[in-house]
């Protein structure tokens, strides 16, 4: 008589839950974490036929249509952004500045920004725009 055999506890784990749990958090962790740095101003591009798409950033500068400004993501206003600039500058020569502004911002406050960017040294300013 082999009781032994019988006698023997045969435990084991399922882990089709345990794959349920971690299939639950990746998804929780792909639908809380940030992928992309959201712009510090929120802007509706002008639209041009003749735009094309560069692969090198530049320093960003961004204009609202209310007028609020943005350095490279932080919020700065007209007056401090010609010191701001000048040191952004300073470490190349042919450093390229992108103004991204509102389609709707005033022509006016488009072109104070620029003379202050100018103002700071910077003479390869590009504007911004989406492809139609």
């Amino acid at each position: 008589m082999d009781f032994e055999g019988r006698a023997r506890i045969h435990s084991h784990l399922d882990i089709a839950p345990l794959i349920d749990i971690v299939f639950l958090l990746l998804v929780f962790f792909m639908l809380t974490s940030t992928f992309l740095v959201p712009e510090a101003i929120e802007l509706e591009l002008p639209e041009s036929k003749t735009a094309i798409a560069t692969e090198i950033q530049p320093v960003v500068v961004s204009l609202d249509r209310a007028g609020s400004l943005a350095l490279n993501g932080e919020n700065i206003t007209l007056e401090e952004l010609q010191q701001a600039i000048k040191p952004l500058l300073n470490s190349s020569d042919d450093t390229s500045i992108t103004l991204k502004s509102d389609a709707r911002t005033e022509v006016q406050t488009l072109l104070e920004v620029m003379d202050e960017i100018r103002a700071a040294g910077g003479i390869n300013v590009g504007l911004a725009t989406l492809q139609k």
